[in-house]
This record gives C-alpha cells, structure tokens and sequence, in this order.
C-alpha cells in the first residue's frame, strides 16, 4: 500500500470546542491544542501547544527542561518580567525563554489570551511565528504543523487539496515529506499563527 499524500494527514480543529483545564501552577486555564505523546501530562510531554487564557497579573508555572515559546493572542499587551526584566509582549510578537526561569506578567490593560509552544530539551524543536494578511505559498518541512486563524478566516490549499478557516479554527497535521501550501487571506489584517515542531532524528 502506497503512503497518504501529506495532503491528507491533516484535520480542521475548533479552538473553542477544546476543554478548559487548570495551570500547573493554578493561576489560569489552558486549552491543550496538541500534545506528543498523548495524554502525558505537564511532567511527560515531549512537545506542546496550548492556548492560555489569563486573568489576573502573576506569576507563571515553572517547567525545568522546556523551551517555551509565547505569542500574545488577545489583549494589546501583556508585560513579563523575566529574570527582572521587564520585556513587553505585543500581539503576534513571539517570545522565547526557558521554562526553569522565574517569569512573572503584569496585564496593564485587562485579560489576555496567549499561545504557548513548549519543546522538551533534547526531545524537540520547533518554532513560532505569525503572519498578516498572507497571499503566497509556504514550503512546509517534513513535521507537524499547526496553523491557526484567530481574527479572521484563511483559505488553504495543497495540490488538490483544500481548506477554509474561519475565525478561531485551526489546521493541524503532520507531513513525512515537504509540501507547499498556498495561503489566502480573507481580509488584509487577518494574522495566521503558525507553530512547527521538526521531527527528530
């Protein structure tokens, strides 16, 4: 039997239908989005990705051994205080930093909403990153891929394949091989988040 065209190996996903469950630490909510391997739990997981849902100013979970990535979903900025420094997080704008350090956040303006990429030293890597308005083709490495439209809908498209996000859905999957996606915004301002983890050797 022949291997499934990349194409096929991914699947629209509802933010919004995902379970709200409690920080490590309690001070928030998350929604886990994807976790390898399943069912691991904060301790285990070898990668995750997780949308964050943030009330009050404080400090965050501690994770010894994980790089951690954070991008500013709603809200016009969160403030961390990494380390003692005061770092200003804008919408779409990543931050990267390890998760054993002490990370603390001030919400000046009110609530937040914050999607984080963590990746286990050793075991993953990855990226993020965000995009405004796109109208062109990506070339996706071989890995999984996690593309999310949170203000805004996108329109997608692999060789004969094809999506439609509408706002808060997100497409995910994984590719054995490159492949290149031709993406559509909907409307000029329209962001695309897009998280990448890379397959090991």
């Amino acid at each position: 039997m022949s291997d499934p065209h990349p194409a096929t190996l991914f699947r629209l996903l509802n933010i919004s239908s995902l379970p709200a469950q409690p920080w490590k630490n309690g001070g928030g909510t998350t929604r886990e989005v994807l976790c390898h391997p399943q069912h691991a739990g904060y301790e285990h997981f070898d990668w995750r990705i997780s949308l964050a849902q943030i009330q009050t100013s404080g400090d965050f979970s501690r994770f010894p051994g994980i790089d951690r990535h954070i991008m500013l979903i709603e809200g016009d900025n969160m403030q961390l205080i990494h380390d003692q420094h005061i770092h200003v997080l804008h919408p779409f704008q990543p931050y990267a930093f390890a998760g054993e350090d002490k990370m603390a956040c001030l919400l000046p303006l009110g609530p937040t909403q914050d999607l984080n990429l963590m990746l286990r030293r050793g075991r993953a890597q990855g990226s993020l990153q965000a995009w405004q308005g796109r109208n062109d083709s990506i070339s996706l490495a071989a890995g999984t891929h996690f593309l999310y439209a949170p203000q805004g809908g996108y329109q997608l498209q692999a060789e004969a394949h094809s999506w439609t996000l509408d706002t808060g859905q997100a497409l995910i999957g994984h590719t054995p091989a490159p492949l290149s996606l031709q993406l559509q915004a909907n409307h000029a301002d329209a962001p695309l988040v897009y998280a990448y983890i890379a397959p090991m050797e």
